[in-house]
């Protein structure tokens, strides 16, 4: 449109230096002026336009991309003034308007509502409305100014996510794909430029097979502190305790570990159980942590072994998330009370097989020495000792067929049903190709509506563990 203007007033020119007729020359003078404001105008109007154009797609931008930084991360205002500034930068490279745009840059950020409100104004020179400075007072000003705001919503959610994983036996020739998978979701939900402390998603790692390895935490939930730990870092599951007044059906919850105070000490029967020493050393469970990489060192580490004991890799992903299990934990590995309407809880549980192990106390004999003091007709003591045949309880494996009925399957679902009750959202994963299969029937039973996935190969396990984390990002973000 300029050129057109220069052009059209070149030709107005020429014809008046041909025209002789004097009369019309003032005329002629003044129609071109004006010819040249309403042309111009429309010019200067138009890059006005196009600027302030420019200027809202780069605030828009901007919003977005800080709302999603702020529904992972805490972000203090020098933190969020950076960011905008960066992304201006990013979207309006070459603009001459930018820098006045960064100093006019402003912003709110309701932390209540999860709303952020930014603002921006900008100044153009205008080629033509003031004609060179000489008529601005009497025609128009020598710029326009405009300006454009945006709001956006952000996720004021923390999230507590517990990643159950399969490290059976029969994972052997798909570990690499596991762990590509396991920390692709990692990379996902806790950024790699992501300080620890500013993260507002926790993840803990349960790799389980034949029960799952609590490291450190075993002898305690074991019952350890009364002499019951067999010494396993392998832990299992636990029964329903009758104690002869009154049942704890404690078997299908996330009640605590030490839920029973009726004695002193409690029985055996109320804690944890091993029962196996068959979980893979390597793969250790993982409390709640923002630290990703302690998350990534023990997701490389994963290493098969054992058969599936699914129903214990879903009981120590829930235990992960429970409040009822604070005290297990180190302090920053705490889960949040389930009322906390600010924390959101997830659990992506995986498998590529069929449950075939459970574990229940047997009840057996063991020989105690029992002794007492005898004294003499002299007076004096003599301690006397015999072996008695006792009762006592010990923890066993029980082996099983592997089909949708059997003890280990419906156990797992009677505590995915739990979990999603407590208030846990669910994704089930089975890596395989049999949609039919137990393994398949089971994680589709335990995932929430519409969080069933079935992956086939390599390529579609990584990408369904990508596409989960994704899904996890919209949904706290859309909430």
């Amino acid at each position: 449109m300029y050129n057109d203007t220069i052009n059209l007033v070149r030709n107005l020119l020429k014809r008046f230096g041909a025209d002789r007729d004097g009369a019309v020359l003032p005329l002629f003078g003044i129609m071109v002026i004006l010819m040249i404001v309403i042309m111009g105008a429309a010019v200067d109007v138009s890059r006005s336009v196009s600027a302030r154009e420019k200027l809202s797609y780069a605030l828009d931008s901007a919003a977005l991309s800080l709302a999603a930084e702020l529904s992972t991360s805490f972000m203090d205002n020098d933190e969020i003034q950076a960011a905008l500034t960066d992304s201006f930068r990013a979207n309006l490279d070459g603009e001459g308007f930018l820098e006045e745009a960064i100093e006019n840059l402003d912003f709110v950020v309701d932390t209540d509502n999860g709303l952020v409100t930014a603002t921006s104004s900008a100044t153009l020179d205008n080629y033509f409305v003031d004609l060179g400075g000489y008529m601005k007072e009497s025609l128009g000003p020598s710029f326009f100014a405009f300006s454009t705001s945006a709001q956006v919503t952000f996720s004021r959610f923390d999230v507590e996510l517990a990643l159950v994983v399969d490290v059976t036996g029969s994972m052997r020739s798909d570990m690499d794909t596991l762990r590509t998978a396991s920390a692709s979701l990692v990379n996902i939900l806790i950024p790699e430029d992501l300080d620890e402390e500013d993260s507002k998603v926790r993840i803990s790692l349960v790799p389980y097979s034949q029960g799952v390895n609590l490291g450190d935490y075993a002898d305690q939930v074991k019952g350890g502190a009364y002499g019951y730990s067999d010494g396993s870092v392998c832990v299992t599951e636990r029964e329903d305790y009758d104690d002869g007044s009154e049942e704890y059906d404690v078997k299908y919850t996330d009640d605590s570990y030490d839920y029973y105070d009726e004695t002193d000490p409690p029985p055996m029967n109320v804690f944890y159980g091993g029962g196996s020493w068959n979980c893979s050393s390597d793969s250790e469970m993982i409390p709640l942590t923002p630290d990703r990489e302690e998350l990534i060192d023990a997701i490389e580490a994963l290493d098969d072994n054992g058969g599936t004991a699914g129903q214990t890799g879903i009981t120590w992903g829930w235990n992960s998330l429970s409040p009822n299990y604070k005290d297990v934990w180190p302090a920053a590995s705490a889960p949040e009370a389930y009322d906390n309407e600010d924390v959101l809880k997830f659990a992506v549980i995986m498998t590529d097989g069929d449950n075939n192990r459970y574990y229940a106390i047997d009840e057996t004999t063991a020989w105690e020495q029992v002794c007492w003091t005898k004294i003499k007709k002299n007076g004096k003591k003599k301690k006397k000792c015999k072996w008695e045949e006792v009762a006592a309880y010990e923890w066993d494996e029980k082996s099983e067929s592997e089909y949708y009925g059997n003890e280990s399957s419906t156990s797992s679902r009677a505590l995915c049903e739990a979990m999603k009750t407590s208030g846990i959202e669910i994704f089930g994963v089975y890596f395989g190709n049999s949609n039919s299969s137990t393994g398949a029937k089971n994680m589709a039973s335990c995932a929430s509506d519409g969080n069933y996935y079935q992956a086939t190969s390599s390529s579609e396990l990584i990408d369904a563990f990508s596409n989960i984390a994704k899904k996890i990002q919209s949904i706290y973000l859309s909430k």
